[in-house]
C-alpha cells in the first residue's frame, strides 16, 4: 500500500506568494495614502490653534467691556482701550502678537434687537492659513448687556 504524502506542492507554494504579494501591496497602498493624508489632518489642527489662541482673549474682552470706542475692519477698541489688531499676517492685542498665519480678517458692528432689547455684536471674519487647507470662521461676539 502507498502512503499518501502530504506536503506543500510547488504550484500552492506559487499561489501562497502571489496571495501574500497582493496582501502586502494592498496594506502598503493603504498606509501611503493613509501617511499622505496626514499633512491635511496635522496643518488644519495647527489654525485651529490660532484661532482658539484669539478666541480665549476677545471672548474676555467682550464679556468685560459693553462699548467700543473705534471700530474698523482691521482694529477695534474697547471701551476700556484694549485694542486688536490686524497687520502682516498676524492678530495683535494691544500692540503684542497673539495669533499668526493669518491670511484674512475682519471686525464688524452690528445691533440685535428682540422685544425692544437690543444688545451689540462684533462680527469677525477670519481665515487662517494660507494653503488649500484654511481654516475658516465667521463668529458673532455679543458685548457685555448687563
Amino acid at each position: 500500500l502507498m502512503k499518501c504524502e502530504k506536503g506543500v506542492t510547488l504550484t500552492a507554494l506559487v499561489a501562497y506568494v502571489m496571495v501574500f504579494m497582493i496582501i502586502i501591496s494592498i496594506v502598503s497602498m493603504i498606509s501611503t495614502h493613509f501617511y499622505g493624508n496626514l499633512t491635511k489632518v496635522k496643518e488644519p489642527a495647527e489654525y485651529v490653534l490660532e484661532f482658539n489662541k484669539f478666541a480665549m482673549f476677545f471672548i474676555t474682552d467682550v464679556k468685560l467691556n459693553n462699548s467700543i470706542n473705534s471700530i474698523s475692519t482691521t482694529s477695534i477698541e474697547f471701551g476700556d482701550g484694549t485694542k486688536y489688531e490686524y497687520k502682516n499676517s498676524k492678530i495683535y492685542r494691544n500692540n503684542q502678537a497673539i495669533c499668526k498665519n493669518v491670511s484674512s480678517f475682519e471686525f464688524t458692528k452690528a445691533e440685535y434687537t428682540k422685544n425692544n432689547y437690543s444688545k451689540t455684536l462684533v462680527n469677525v471674519k477670519a481665515v487662517y492659513g494660507q494653503s488649500e487647507n484654511a481654516l475658516s470662521r465667521t463668529v458673532d461676539f455679543v458685548l457685555k448687556y448687563w
